[in-house]
C-alpha cells in the first residue's frame, strides 16, 4: 500500500520518509541572536508626529484647518483630502448662522467649536449610502478612512 499526499501539484510518497534521519544542526545558542529589523518610515514617523498634537474626536474647525494643512504641508495627504476634510460649509451664503446639519452632521458655524470629526465623517457616510448620489461616495469614505488612521495614530 501507498500513501501520498498531494500539494501544489507535487505528489509525495510518505513511505519514502520513514527511514529518514538526517539532521541539521540549528543554532540556537541565545534569544539575543533574534532581532526584529522593523522600523517605522520616516513619512509615518512624521504623521504621527503631527497627529498626535491633535484629537479628532475633540477638535475644531480652526484646529481642523490647521491639521489637514500641516499634512499637506508635509506631503503626507494629497490637496484633495485636505479640500474634502476641511470644507467649510458655513461659509456659503444664506447659511444658518449657529448649528445646521451638512449630510446628517451637526455643523457649527463658530470655527472654535469642538466637534468630534470622526464621528462626522461617519455620520455624512452613512448618510450619503442612504440618502446620497452614490458615485460620491468613495469622496465620504476616503474622508471616513482618513480619519480613522488619524485617530489610530494619535495616541
Amino acid at each position: 500500500m501507498s500513501i501520498s499526499c498531494v500539494e501544489a501539484n507535487n505528489a509525495v510518497n510518505l513511505l519514502n520518509l520513514q527511514g529518514y534521519t538526517k539532521t541539521e544542526s540549528v543554532n540556537n545558542s541565545s534569544s539575543n541572536e533574534i532581532s526584529d529589523d522593523f522600523s517605522q518610515s520616516d513619512d509615518s514617523a512624521k504623521f504621527k508626529d503631527i497627529v498626535g498634537k491633535y484629537n479628532i474626536t475633540n477638535m475644531s474647525g480652526n484646529e481642523a484647518n490647521q491639521l489637514y494643512k500641516e499634512l499637506y504641508d508635509n506631503k503626507l495627504v494629497s490637496l484633495k483630502d485636505m479640500m474634502r476634510a476641511t470644507l467649510d460649509p458655513t461659509r456659503i451664503p444664506g447659511w444658518q448662522d449657529g448649528v445646521s446639519s451638512v449630510c446628517g452632521w451637526e455643523v457649527s458655524s463658530n470655527p472654535d467649536q469642538k466637534m468630534n470629526w470622526l464621528e462626522g465623517f461617519k455620520t455624512q457616510a452613512e448618510f450619503n449610502k442612504t440618502h446620497g448620489d452614490s458615485q460620491f461616495q468613495r469622496n465620504y469614505d476616503d474622508m471616513l478612512a482618513l480619519a480613522e488612521k488619524i485617530k489610530y495614530f494619535e495616541g
